[in-house]
C-alpha cells in the first residue's frame, strides 16, 4: 500500500503518539499483568489503525523458545479472533523457524507460504486472512516474542511498511522488558518471603510481619512465640521416602492454621521446624490446657498411601513482653527452649524460656567454637592412668585420658567438653587426634626398651563407626611404626545399639589389623552379656559402680563374681576400674581379676611424670606400684 505526502504525515504522527504512549506505559511502576491487559488492547488497536490492517496480535515465546502464547489480539469487526492461544514448535516448525530467523517477515500470500501451511488449520481456519507482516520482539533476554498484522486483503508491502513494524515492535519491548522484570522482582519477593512447599511464610516474611505487629500493639500485647518441631521426622522420611514428608509438611502447616487463632503469624524456617506467634492469654493453666488440645489435634495421624502416619511434636515457648523484645528474639529465645527441653529426651517435650537457658546455650556455644580452636593450636593433652597385674602390681599399660588445657578455664576434664564434641561432629577429629600421639608414646617407649606397655584409647561410637576408620587405622601403624597389639581399642556398650552385623563387620576388620578391641564400663548397659555374645571382643573393662561397693554389699561382690567368671569361660581378659582401696584391691585379687586400674595406684598423670616413674624403677623395664602414687 503506497502513502501520499498528507498519509505519511498523519502516519508520522500517529507513530510519535504510539512511541509517546508505549513510553507513558513502559514507565509506570504500577504496571501489573493485569493493568497489562487493557493498555495491550488499546496499543494493538492503535497499531492497527496505523498500519491499516485487520487484526494486530502480540505473542510471547515461552523462556526455551518452543512455545508462543497469544498475550492480546484486536480484530476489525469484520474479523474474528482466532481460538487458538497457543503455537509450539513441533507443530508449527516452519513459522518458528521464520519468525526466529528474521528480524520482519512480510508475507503478501498467506495460502501459498511453505512456513505457513501447518497453520491452516488451526491459527487460519476460522478467518481467512490474505497477507500478514510481523517482528520479533527482541527484549534484554533475547528474542522474547512477536508482533503480527494481519489483512484480508492482499497486500504489497513496502520497506516502509517493514521499518514501521519493527519500529513498533522495539517499542513494545520497552513494556514487556518493564512487566518482565516486574514479574521477576514479585518472583524473588515470593522466594524471599514464602515457602515454596507449603505456600506459608518463610523466616524473612515472619520477622518483618511480627515485629511490625508488635510494632504496632507495644507492650500492651501479650504474644507467645512457640518453635515447633516434628520428632521422628527423619525417620518417616527415610522410610516413606520426599513425596511422603512434602504432603506431611503441607498437611502439617494447614493444620497450624486451622488449630491457632486467627491473626495468628505462622512460618516454616526449617527442614521440619515451625515458628508461630499468637497472643495468649495471661492465664498460664489455660495456655497450657489450650497447647495441650492443640498437640493433641496434631497428633491424628496423616494417611498416606493408604497408610496412617503417626507423629508427635516438641515445642520451645518465648513470652512478649516477658522474654523478649522483638521477632527474632523471640524465635531465638523459643528454640532455645526447645533445645533445652531436649537434652533427656526428644520427643513430645515442652519448655518455657527463661534466661538461664540463654546462658547455658552461650556457653555452649563459646564451648563448640573453643573446641575447634583448641584442637588447631594443640591445647590437648593426654594424661596416663597406670594399669597393673593382679597380685604382682607390675604396670602393664595404661588408658589414655584426653584433658583440655584451657587457656582461661585451666585445665578441663572430658565431662566439659565431650558432649558438645559428640554433637558438633569434633569428636572424630579428637579421637584421631588421641589416636596418633597414643601411637608416638608407644613408639617412644619401644625405643627406649618399653616395648612390652599398651595403652588403651577410648574411641566414641561415631568414631568407632566410620567407614574410614580401619583405613585411618592401617595409615597410624604406617606412619608411627608400632605393633598394633599394644594399642587397646576401648569402645562403651552404646556402640551395640546400632546395626549389630555392622558392629561386628567392623570388630573383625579391626582384629585383622592386630588391634585389641575392649568393653569399656561394662555392666552398666541393659545389653551387656547378649553384647559378648554377639561380638568377638578381647577384653573387659569392670565399671567402677560396681567396685565401689565391694567391701561391703553382697550383690555387688557377686555381679563382678559372675562378670569374672563369664570372662574366664570365654577366654577374655578382665580390667577393674575405679579401684581407690586396699580392700577393693583385695577382693579382686581375690576374685580372679587379671589387672586393676584406679586411684589406689596413680591418678591419671601427665607423660612427663609417668616416664620419670618408669626410667627410675629398680626393676626397668618392669614397674611396680606396690603404694599409692599422689
Amino acid at each position: 500500500m503506497h502513502r501520499d505526502q498528507k498519509e505519511l504525515a498523519e502516519f508520522i504522527s500517529k507513530m510519535q503518539e504510539l512511541q509517546q504512549d508505549i513510553f507513558k506505559q513502559a514507565k509506570q511502576l504500577e504496571l501489573t499483568k493485569d493493568s497489562m491487559h487493557e493498555v495491550s488492547y488499546e496499543l494493538c488497536k492503535s497499531i492497527a489503525e496505523l498500519m491499516k490492517t485487520d487484526r494486530v496480535s502480540i505473542w510471547l515465546f515461552n523462556h526455551n523458545q518452543t512455545v508462543l502464547t497469544e498475550h492480546m489480539t484486536y480484530a476489525t469487526d469484520s474479523v474474528s479472533v482466532p481460538e487458538t492461544k497457543q503455537l509450539d514448535a513441533i507443530h508449527s516448525e516452519g513459522y518458528f523457524d521464520l519468525i526466529v530467523g528474521h528480524r520482519v517477515n512480510p508475507v503478501v500470500d498467506i495460502a501459498t507460504h511453505p512456513a505457513l501451511q501447518a497453520l491452516h488449520q488451526t491459527y487460519f481456519a476460522q478467518s481467512h486472512m490474505v497477507s500478514l507482516i510481523d517482528a520479533s520482539i527482541i527484549m534484554s533476554r533475547g528474542i522474547g516474542g512477536m508482533l503480527c498484522c494481519e489483512s484480508v486483503t492482499r497486500r504489497e508491502w513496502t520497506k516502509l511498511d517493514e521499518v514501521m513494524i519493527s519500529a513498533i515492535a522495539d517499542m513494545l519491548s520497552f513494556i514487556f522488558d518493564r512487566l518482565y522484570r516486574l514479574e521477576m522482582e514479585d518472583r524473588m519477593l515470593e522466594l524471599a518471603y514464602t515457602d515454596l512447599l507449603t505456600g506459608i511464610d518463610n523466616e524473612n516474611a515472619f520477622i518483618e510481619k511480627v515485629n511490625e505487629r508488635l510494632h504496632t500493639f507495644g507492650r500492651g500485647m501479650h504474644g507467645a512465640f512457640l518453635y515447633i518441631k516434628i520428632d521422628q521426622f527423619t525417620a518417616v522420611q527415610s522410610v516413606l521416602g520426599p513425596g511422603a514428608t512434602e504432603m506431611i509438611l503441607k498437611e502439617i502447616a494447614q493444620r497450624f492454621h486451622k488449630l491457632f487463632p486467627v491473626g495468628s503469624n505462622l512460618a516454616r524456617i526449617a527442614f521440619d521446624h515451625f515458628i508461630i506467634c499468637t497472643e495468649h492469654e495471661g492465664d498460664n493453666e489455660a495456655n497450657e490446657r489450650r497447647m495441650a488440645a492443640i498437640m493433641e489435634e496434631l497428633r491424628s495421624p496423616i494417611v498416606f498411601d493408604n497408610q496412617d502416619v503417626f507423629l508427635t511434636f516438641s515445642y520451645g515457648v518465648a513470652l512478649y513482653p516477658d522474654h523478649i523484645k522483638n521477632a527474632y528474639e523471640g524465635i531465638q529465645a523459643a528454640k532455645t527452649a526447645l533445645d533445652s527441653s531436649q537434652k533427656i529426651t526428644v520427643r513430645k517435650t515442652r519448655a518455657v524460656y527463661n534466661p538461664d537457658m540463654y546462658e547455658q546455650w552461650k556457653e555452649a556455644m563459646q564451648s563448640e567454637m573453643n573446641l575447634g580452636k583448641g584442637l588447631d593450636m594443640n591445647e590437648f593433652r593426654l594424661y596416663y592412668q597406670p594399669q597393673v597385674e593382679s597380685i604382682t602390681h607390675v604396670m602393664t599399660g595404661a588408658e589414655a585420658l584426653i584433658r583440655w588445657q584451657h587457656p582461661e578455664k585451666g585445665l578441663l576434664s572430658p565431662a566439659s567438653f565431650i558432649e558438645i564434641a559428640e554433637t558438633t561432629g569434633l569428636i572424630s577429629q579428637i579421637g584421631e587426634w588421641a589416636l596418633h600421639e597414643a601411637c608416638k608414646q608407644l613408639k617412644s617407649w619401644e625405643e627406649q626398651g618399653l616395648g612390652h606397655l599398651t595403652i588403651s584409647v577410648n574411641i566414641s561410637p561415631r568414631h568407632f563407626l566410620y567407614h574410614r576408620f580401619e583405613d585411618f587405622l592401617q595409615d597410624c601403624l604406617k606412619l608411627h611404626g608400632v605393633n598394633p597389639a599394644n594399642l587397646i581399642l576401648e569402645i562403651t556398650e552404646n556402640v551395640a545399639l546400632e546395626d549389630a552385623k555392622l558392629v561386628e563387620a567392623q570388630i573383625q576388620r579391626i582384629r585383622q589389623l592386630g588391634f585389641t578391641l575392649s568393653i569399656d564400663d561394662f555392666g552398666t548397659g541393659y545389653s551387656a552379656f547378649i553384647y559378648l555374645q554377639q561380638f568377638s571382643i578381647q577384653e573387659i573393662k569392670i565399671d567402677r559402680q560396681f567396685i565401689k561397693n565391694i567391701e561391703t554389699d553382697v550383690k555387688s561382690r557377686a555381679i563382678v563374681r559372675a562378670i569374672l567368671t563369664l570372662a574366664k569361660s570365654l577366654h577374655m581378659h578382665t580390667v577393674a576400674e575405679g579401684v581407690e582401696t586396699e580392700g577393693q584391691l583385695k577382693r579382686l585379687e581375690e576374685l580372679g581379676c587379671f589387672e586393676i586400674q584406679g586411684y589406689y595406684f596413680s591418678r591419671p598423670i601427665p607423660i612427663e611424670e609417668l616416664n620419670k616413674l618408669l626410667l627410675a624403677s629398680p626393676e626397668f623395664p618392669f614397674l611396680h606400684l606396690p603404694a599409692p602414687i599422689s
